[in-house]
């Protein structure tokens, strides 16, 4: 199965739970005509894996995205995270993060991804790269709408790299153990340590 097929399934079961039927029919609609077995032996495979979720409810088993067992997916993590960002810097930290970990403009489908809509704002800008076209088609892990407009940080702002630092900065100490080596002292930003 190709990894097209794979977020096709992935993508429909994040916000939802659906049976083996419901699968198949959603699968058939985006023109993957497979036997029921075949998906089934998918659906199982995706979850011994740690990418579904598998629940019985009598009288079929429903599946569902296994968003634990994923705490690898970038944008996953990053939404989690900027949950906790000022939200008039929330858009523009999650286009600095997207573009420096990238190194390309990020496109709105990915910004949705993440839970943000693009808005005005004076530290973003639309992209227009030339290299557009060539940046959607080298994104293999999902399909980037044709014609989806993508976002670039609009110089640089110290409150913008402020708060993406301390984004970051949490996204490290919750994916890294860092058991014996954090002080015992509290500081929650560098600077407060860089003041004394």
């Amino acid at each position: 199965m190709s990894e097209k097929f794979f977020n096709v399934i992935t993508n429909m079961l994040k916000e939802r739970q659906l049976s083996i039927s419901s699968i198949s029919r959603e699968l058939k609609s985006e023109g993957y005509d497979q036997h029921r077995l075949i998906i089934t032996g998918y659906l199982r495979a995706l979850c011994d894996t740690g990418y579904l979720v598998e629940q019985e409810i009598p009288p079929s088993k429903v599946y569902s995205y296994n968003y634990r067992g994923q705490e690898t997916d970038i944008y996953r993590i990053l939404e989690n995270s900027l949950k906790d960002v000022d939200p008039g810097y929330r858009y523009p930290v999650a286009v600095y993060i997207l573009t420096s970990l990238l190194n390309r403009p990020c496109f709105r489908y990915e910004l949705s991804l993440v839970g943000i809509t693009p808005k005005t704002s004076s530290y973003v800008r639309e992209s227009k790269n030339e290299r557009l076209k060539e940046f959607r088609e080298d994104i293999s892990r999902f399909d980037v709408p044709e014609g989806d407009k993508a976002y670039e940080m609009n110089g640089h702002d110290a409150g913008v790299i402020l708060h993406s630092s301390d984004v970051i900065n949490g996204i490290m100490k919750n994916l890294l153990d860092l058991t014996g080596l954090k002080s015992r002292y509290h500081s929650t930003r560098i600077t407060e340590f860089m003041e004394h």
